[in-house]
């Protein structure tokens, strides 16, 4: 499986839907897996709210998954951090 690059929690939160669909688990059987309950596996996958880190790993980790940290393609030290103007 190639590695996947996500910059908003929507995306991820849909990634984390197809994955598990992908599983035929329900999302009572991945917050079983995660240690937590359905409403926060929905929570995550509707990006209606953003996880703690470790609730995120912990459902990384029940579908099997890593989490990386990769460098971005292109990054310099000049574009590694944002300018206010690039932002607003």
């Amino acid at each position: 499986m190639d590695a996947t690059t996500f910059r908003d929690a929507t995306a991820l939160g849909h990634a984390i839907r197809r994955l598990r669909k992908a599983k035929g688990w329900s999302q009572a059987d991945l917050a079983r897996l995660a240690g937590t309950d359905a409403r926060q596996v929905s929570r995550i996958e509707t990006a209606a709210h953003e996880p703690k880190l470790s609730l995120l790993l912990a459902v990384v980790a029940a579908l099997e998954l890593d989490l990386a940290l990769l460098p971005r393609q292109g990054a310099s030290p000049e574009t590694a951090r944002p300018r206010p103007e690039d932002i607003f």
